[in-house]
């Protein structure tokens, strides 16, 4: 698969992949799960690293967007519930990085090889369907041609709506 083709699959998946990761690391290391605002920041975030990696020609930065895409996550989530009890710093804990990390690295191995498979496993799934859904055959029974249909216009109450005059000849 060109990477054209494979870009807004790449996007999309980046963007959503970076969504669900943040979250689920952010509150598996102590963070908390997002609720309210920080969902929204959290979708706003994951749209634009999306977009970034969507680009034709952006293959080569998936870890990077990832990584990038957890760290701005992190900010956004740890920005939004500064206000609640259970707020910490700004600044990520080791287990935290850990985990934004593994995470990045682990969707972007997935990612990868979603992508590099797109094309093989959906040529298979083409040609399987294709052995299970022939082709209409032309000479199936009930097939109407158009002269047909044009030649039965002849004799009816509309004949005299079909004018059979040609152009006017020159007559020099």
């Amino acid at each position: 698969m060109n990477d054209a083709s494979a870009a807004p699959l790449r996007g999309g998946a980046v963007g959503s992949v970076t969504a669900v990761l943040a979250a689920a690391a952010h509150g598996m290391a102590g963070g908390g799960y997002p609720d309210g605002s920080a969902v929204a920041l959290l979708v706003v975030i994951s749209l634009g690293i999306g977009a970034l990696t969507a680009l034709p020609r952006r293959s080569t930065v998936l870890l990077p967007a990832l990584m990038g895409g957890q760290l701005l996550a992190h900010l956004g989530l740890s920005m939004s519930d500064m206000g609640s009890m259970h707020s910490h710093s700004i600044l990520p804990s080791a287990a935290m990085i850990g985990f934004h990390a593994a995470a990045s690295v682990v969707a972007g191995l997935l990612i990868a090889a979603a992508e590099r498979l797109y094309g093989p496993i959906t040529s298979i799934v083409r040609a399987v369907l294709a052995l299970l859904t022939p082709l209409p055959d032309g000479s199936a029974v009930g097939r109407v041609r158009f002269s047909v249909a044009v030649s039965s216009v002849h004799g009816t109450v509309l004949d005299w709506a079909i004018s059979r005059r040609g152009p006017p000849v020159s007559v020099y």
